[in-house]
């Protein structure tokens, strides 16, 4: 309930937001606006910008079968470019709206057709050739463009292009499909050289599937005899993902049921609000616009069923190359054995292609983006990359909120100034790693990732089933309250240095009718951090950090009826930095048939609320499986648990053995002797192996009753457990509403003796080499000094920086628009789901 109150006033706060900076109107600047649809780029070259205001409203149809007036976009949409123009004091240029461009067959082997897309062009007045930075989206290019059109004052001509299927542009939607990776090549290595604009160099910017985007497109670009890219020469992918089965549809073997649905509808509906033809040219309706309109809307409609295919599809729950073939990682120098399989497979991005990356300790993807860094760019020089992680969730990393040199595009400039234009400034030279450290709430720079081995230790910490002493007052583990408090105490087990192996087994109990994760961080990363929006603005704008005050900052009220595993106060600061790995055993039975046939009751009543003739999530759900949801935790002095990571696993997608060993005895006493199978892992397994996927290709069910090595990896992280804290691994066995649910009931007993260690396994920093290989760099505002340390002025300076973009209202209101403008579709979806059931 909370968290709803919470989505609520955000979007009433962006309302009021959004209507009291349009208000603020600068007066005239000089830039002319070209409404008309341009259909051969501006190779005229002339400059002027001229254009009628009206457009020509004949069409033209395409050999897809689309209309080429469908992408045209009315003036009052370029009115609003030259309005946000005007408030950086961008003047003398001029903006193409309507720029049409057409992918040939010829030019992507995985088109039916040749295919339009519509591009809006920002570009200088004078006829001086200059480099070009393409921004490709899904989410309506007159929209996302606004994040990034600042770069123009830095000296760049701008493009923004509705990727196919979605927006303006035409054909299906095919999310990043390998017709996405061509189309892109085509427009870097072919259109935007050959206009007369361009000096023929490219840089790309974006966030999400905007920097996704940028990477794929990387794999296919032309490169000369040394290998450096032609026309490609920067990018800039901000939260990119590289791994789209692991990193986002399926976690440890889990369905994504939060993001990945929100993320279908927004696309869609985007796709599927009437096309602005609609009102015709001069916002008049005419037969021939309403057709055309009704043309494309049922085009996208009609692609709705292939994207939901990611959610309904019976044949997609497990690894393949439907997901595969979407994947960065695919470009990646380093191939798993064997290769991908596939002709894409076997090209790279280019080693010589300078790539700055931004990611997020609570991010949705900061598995993806590491990983980008750690395999993507194995190849490349230092020089050449750049990796920043900050306290960021989705929304916020995306937009680079809190670290104002990235949101003002100042740094996006720096960039490219140096990488584009070979300007002899260098960014981040020193350290070109810089990270936010979580418990001394500080920045930090480092030579590298991961981290110098000089920097790092590895350490083991075992669990136990002897309760910790209580933490004075905490109702979760204080013995000494009262004893209707008591019962989570008995949950609360222990966390050491070394083995212990006295005490009963701890049962871990799944209850379906009592899920775990609603109340957690769980929820709030995978809503891309927007219930954390209003927190985060207060911390990196306001510099009031309120964030101990957030029901998502606290787990306890999560862990109840979990099983928790806690250290004694933590006798010096300890700080845990990249992946983690939990490994146990654990046995399983499940629960009783009158409960089964409960849960299928229930599992009869969501198939019919979908409407849906596949039994993926009925299959999903209704199986003898356990969804493991493993936590680290950060306890502090009062009791509070801040979540700091997490990982998941079905126990389908174990790490088992390939060739189904397994250990067999007796146990117990002679009248009870009892006989044990024992299920180990892979011996071949190696942790955060990113090419480690036979589970995932081939799931394999659990007996019941029979004991199985489990290890789930904990995504990384960067957190310093203060002196006095303690460090809890928490484990339940669902995860919602971020993972959809187990519904079969089980106890699961975890065995933990000499033979079958419960253990989380991390790495651990030390202060050696302070000033050569690692130095501390400090709050954020000397990040944001340290990122433009000898920046020319460039973009967003005082000479060119307009009073609104820079300042917190400014930031408010773009990142509350964003927001706005995502609130759309998803109540159009709720609406639309309301009217099915009220009419159906």
């Amino acid at each position: 309930m909370k968290g709803l109150v919470l989505k609520l006033n955000l979007i009433s706060l962006s309302l009021l937001i959004i209507f009291a900076l349009a208000g603020c109107q600068d007066g005239g600047s000089g830039n002319s606006l070209n409404t008309d649809p341009v259909i051969s780029g501006d190779t005229t070259g002339d400059g002027s910008g001229t254009g009628s205001t009206s457009g020509d409203s004949s069409t033209e149809t395409t050999t897809d079968g689309s209309s080429t007036t469908a992408g045209i976009l009315p003036p009052e949409k370029g009115e609003t470019v030259i309005d946000e123009l005007e408030k950086r004091n961008i003047t003398g240029v001029t903006v193409d709206l309507n720029l049409k461009i057409v992918v040939p067959k010829s030019k992507n082997p995985h088109a039916e057709a040749d295919t339009v897309l519509w591009a809006t062009l920002v570009k200088h007045n004078d006829n001086v050739k200059r480099p070009t930075i393409l921004l490709a989206c899904p989410y309506r290019r007159e929209v996302m463009m606004m994040f990034n059109v600042a770069i123009v004052s830095a000296g760049y001509n701008f493009i923004s292009v509705d990727i196919r299927g979605t927006g303006s542009s035409a054909g299906d939607w095919d999310s990043f499909g390998l017709v996405e990776h061509y189309d892109m090549k085509y427009v870097i290595d072919d259109f935007i050289p050959s206009l007369a604009c361009s000096d023929g160099k490219v840089g790309m910017v974006g966030g999400s599937y905007l920097g996704i985007t940028q990477l794929l497109a990387a794999g296919l670009i032309d490169r000369d005899a040394s290998g450096e890219p032609v026309h490609l020469k920067a990018i800039l992918p901000q939260v990119p993902m590289a791994d789209v089965y692991r990193d986002i549809v399926m976690h440890g073997g889990n369905i994504d049921l939060l993001f990945i649905p929100m993320w279908l509808g927004i696309v869609d509906m985007l796709a599927a609000l009437p096309p602005l033809l609609v009102l015709g040219e001069d916002g008049v309706p005419t037969a021939e616009s309403l057709d055309e309109s009704t043309a494309i809307l049922n085009a996208h409609f009609k692609q709705m069923l292939v994207s939901t295919s990611w959610i309904f599809d019976t044949g997609l729950m497990n690894e393949g190359d439907f997901y595969t073939k979407r994947s960065a990682m695919i470009y990646w120098p380093v191939k798993p054995a064997g290769g991908w399989g596939f002709a894409e497979g076997s090209r790279t991005m280019p080693s010589k292609l300078p790539v700055m990356t931004v990611g997020g300790w609570f991010d949705i993807f900061t598995r993806g983006t590491i990983n980008t860094y750690q395999y993507g760019l194995s190849a490349h020089d230092q020089s050449d990359k750049r990796l920043i992680i900050g306290e960021f969730y989705h929304l916020e990393g995306a937009t680079g909120m809190g670290l104002n040199a990235l949101m003002t595009s100042k740094l996006t400039a720096k960039w490219f100034d140096w990488k584009i234009k070979g300007i002899d400034d260098p960014v981040m030279e020193e350290y070109p790693v810089m990270l936010y450290v979580m418990g001394e709430n500080k920045w930090r720079g480092e030579k590298t990732w991961p981290l110098a081995e000089s920097r790092t230790s590895q350490k083991t910490f075992y669990l136990t089933k002897q309760n910790p002493t209580p933490v004075d007052g905490d109702w979760y583990s204080d013995e000494n309250l009262w004893d209707v408090l008591k019962k989570y105490t008995d949950n609360n087990l222990g966390l050491s240095e070394t083995p212990d192996y006295d005490g009963d087994n701890p049962v871990l109990r799944h209850d379906p009718t009592k899920l775990h994760g609603l109340n957690s961080r769980a929820s709030t990363r995978w809503l891309m951090g927007i219930e954390a929006l209003v927190a985060d603005i207060s911390k990196f704008f306001l510099r009031k950090n309120i964030d101990a005050s957030q029901w998502y900052e606290d787990e306890r009220s999560d862990e109840k009826n979990c099983l928790t595993f806690t250290t004694e106060p933590l006798e010096e600061d300890l700080e845990i930095i990249g992946p983690l790995t939990v490994t146990f055993w654990a046995k399983t039975e499940f629960g009783s048939q009158l409960e089964v046939a409960a849960v299928n009751l229930v599992l009869e009543q969501v198939q019919k609320a979908l409407k849906s003739d596949t039994n993926m999530l009925y299959d999903a759900m209704n199986k003898k499986d356990v969804q493991w949801a493993v936590e680290l935790n950060d306890v502090f002095e009062d009791g509070r648990a801040r979540n700091i990571t997490s990982g998941w696993l079905s126990a389908w997608h174990r790490k088992y053995d390939p060739t189904g060993k397994t250990t067999e005895y007796w146990e117990g006493p002679w009248y009870n002797r009892q006989k044990v199978v024992e299920h180990a892992n892979d011996p071949s397994y190696v942790a955060f192996d990113p090419f480690y996927r036979n589970p995932d290709i081939n799931p394999k069910p659990i007996n019941e009753g029979e004991l199985y090595q489990y290890t789930v990896e904990l995504w990384p992280t960067c957190n310093v457990f203060k002196k006095g804290h303690r460090v809890r691994v928490s484990i339940s066995a669902s995860d919602f509403p971020h993972l959809l649910p187990i519904l079969y009931s089980s106890n699961n007993t975890i065995v933990i003796d000499e033979n079958h260690q419960a253990k989380i396994d991390f790495t651990t920093t030390n202060s050696n080499n302070e000033g050569s290989t690692w130095t501390w760099i400090g709050d954020t505002d000397a990040a944001n000094d340290y990122v433009l340390e000898g920046a020319s002025t460039g973009c967003g300076s005082q000479a060119v920086a307009g009073p609104y973009r820079g300042t917190p209202a400014g930031y408010l209101g773009e990142l509350l628009g964003l927001l706005f403008i995502m609130a759309i579709p998803l109540s159009l979806i709720a609406c639309g789901r309301f009217l099915r059931r009220r009419f159906s």
